[in-house]
């Protein structure tokens, strides 16, 4: 049984939101992710609002099983993080490699393992135990990809002894702390590994803290570091994304991950939002919470106002609010309102947008999810659907398309300066979607192909050329995996653009990528970990070199690629979304 286990805990009905994928890494063990800042953040709770099961000490429920395939698996490899770094560390000379792959019971031990597995004891209600049993001090040693404190009863040099002994701690998750910091939690419910905890109250504070801006901060789920000063936040994304390659493979800790590209605006930059709201047979109407989901709960926490979004988003969030309260009587059920910022022309906000100028439109809102609206980056206009896909700050998408294009451009001169076979003339956009890519970067092609599985997506891309004087972009319906079906240029002369969903690409498409061998490939990406995964897939297949080592394979592909920059970029500030655009280069 893991040292350091409490004896008692109380149950919740709870579940955690967000992606089930990690970024960690068994080399950066020593990664200093936040230490710098300042202050005490007002804001986290100072008792945790959530409800909690009236279980008597008579009542005879089981606990549930806890088991791995539950687990978050965020929250498993910023544990294996921990765990390796300090087992690093009680190891100065052992190769990185070499660390064990598991603590506390032999990689082949199937019985450790379900012992393991079963380690966590009864909830403390189910158990007769007392409240009271469950609140102490834990030490915060790590951060998820999540933002979510790692810690354990024990010091950080008693974990180094134990790990270096061949056992573990039992671990707790301590949501809105930060490394270095003991703070007083409730434990709350078993994982496999872990246990899920309230944090109450910060014991001894990271220097790094700072005073929360917004009232809802540590309540509501949409923001996670608003306790951290701006270029701290910077910083623990870039290493999110240093860590993620990494834990996809560990010869990708030879790549450099450039310093994260700020947003111009760190609150306030949000063209997007969607609060929603329930009915409850025991909630009057005129009191039914409008607004986002509480922190580890199902139930919604009432938001008058988001800092994060912009001022016409605000604007029309206290508009949606105030048409649902006029409803509010008539609803069976909740609904989910939309808030979109829109740009319109001056003097006739209903009138056409395609003549005017971007400079001379001006902000606006959408509430209706059959509206359209119309987004300004930089000299170009873009339509689409209200309810479709688009990026969700308008700040940083001139900077953010602008490197993808200037990536685009500087290579296509330095292989034309390199000679044979010259530069780039074709540009292929998967996963185009309403035309973003591959309409900010078609200048210097002679062609853009784009292709996109949604028929109305599709029709707004080639809307949005049209509407823009572009004439070289040419948007087709199809599958991205089989997009390479319609291509007939000259893969020498040729860079392809892939921006999947968060899930990431699929096997097949990464395949027919490499078989078609374009001279350049730039992959943006929301989802990291899944854009970690798929350069994995490409190594595996023999088509990508780390620093001269390529993976053994039996048929060798044609084509080879370097991966040359990998710069993120930060679109979500406040939380811990972070973007991710890797260029890889096709070695002649």
């Amino acid at each position: 049984m893991p040292e350091g286990l409490p004896s008692s805990c109380m149950p919740k009905d709870t579940t955690d939101s967000g992606f089930k994928r990690a970024a960690s890494s068994a080399l950066d063990s020593r990664a200093e992710i936040l230490d710098r800042g300042s202050a005490l953040d007002q804001h986290l709770p100072s008792e945790p609002e959530q409800k909690r099961a009236k279980l008597t000490r008579g009542d005879k429920r089981k606990a549930q099983g806890v088991r791995k395939a539950n687990a978050d698996e965020t929250v498993l490899d910023a544990i294996e993080l921990f765990l390796r770094g300090a087992w690093l560390e009680g190891h100065p000379n052992a190769e990185a490699l070499s660390v064990p792959k598991t603590f506390g019971w032999p990689e082949t031990s199937k019985q450790g393992e379900a012992e393991f597995c079963r380690a966590a004891p009864t909830p403390a209600k189910l158990a007769g135990g007392v409240e009271a049993d469950c609140e102490f001090d834990v030490f915060v040693h790590e951060l998820t990809e999540r933002g979510v404190g790692i810690a354990t009863r024990e010091t950080l040099d008693e974990v180094r002894a134990m790990v270096s002994r061949g056992s573990r701690p039992w671990i707790f998750t301590a949501p809105f702390t930060l490394r270095g910091e003991r703070v007083r939690i409730r434990s709350v419910r078993h994982e496999w590994g872990y246990t899920q905890s309230d944090t109450l109250s910060i014991s001894e504070q990271s220097p790094l803290r700072i005073d929360a801006p917004c009232q809802y901060f540590g309540k509501c789920s949409g923001c996670q570091l608003q306790h951290v000063g701006y270029s701290d936040q910077l910083e623990f994304k870039r290493q999110v994304v240093e860590r993620a390659l990494v834990q996809a493979n560990p010869l990708f800790a030879k790549l450099a991950v450039a310093s994260v590209s700020p947003s111009p605006l760190p609150f306030g930059y949000r063209t997007k939002l969607t609060p929603h709201f329930d009915i409850r047979k025991d909630t009057l109407p005129d009191q039914v919470a409008i607004g986002f989901t509480m922190v580890g709960q199902r139930r919604v926490l009432d938001i008058e106002d988001c800092m994060i979004g912009t001022d016409a988003v605000r604007l029309g969030a206290k508009q949606a609010r105030k048409d649902a309260r006029a409803k509010m009587a008539s609803c069976k059920r909740g609904a989910t309102l939309l808030v979109r910022e829109t740009n319109v022309p001056k003097d006739d906000p209903q009138g056409d947008v395609s003549s005017v100028p971007a400079a001379d439109l001006v902000k606006d809102y959408v509430l209706d999810f059959k509206g359209w609206v119309t987004d300004v980056v930089g000299e170009l206009k873009f339509r689409y659907p209200a309810s479709s896909f688009f990026q969700n700050n308008a700040s940083i998408l001139p900077a953010f398309t602008g490197y993808v294009r200037d990536e685009l451009s500087q290579w296509s001169r330095r292989l034309a300066a390199e000679g044979s076979p010259g530069e780039l003339r074709h540009l292929i956009d998967a996963y185009c979607g309403s035309g973003l890519f591959g309409i900010a970067c078609h200048a210097g092609f002679d062609k853009v192909l784009g292709i996109e599985i949604s028929n109305e997506s599709i029709s707004c891309a080639n809307d949005n050329a049209k509407m823009n004087g572009i004439d070289n972009c040419d948007f087709l319906l199809g599958d991205a995996s089989k997009i390479f079906d319609k291509v007939d240029t000259d893969p020498r002369h040729t860079a392809v653009i892939i921006d999947p969903p968060r899930k990431g690409s699929n096997p097949d498409f990464l395949d027919q990528l490499i078989a078609y061998g374009p001279r350049v490939i730039v992959y943006i990406a929301c989802g990291v970990p899944a854009q970690a995964r798929d350069i994995n897939h490409m190594f595996g297949r023999g088509a990508i070199s780390i620093d001269g080592a390529v993976a053994a394979v039996e048929t060798k592909p044609s084509s080879v690629y370097e991966v040359v920059s990998v710069q993120p970029f930060d679109l979500f500030p406040q939380t811990y979304h972070v973007e991710n655009i890797v260029t890889l280069v096709r070695k002649e």
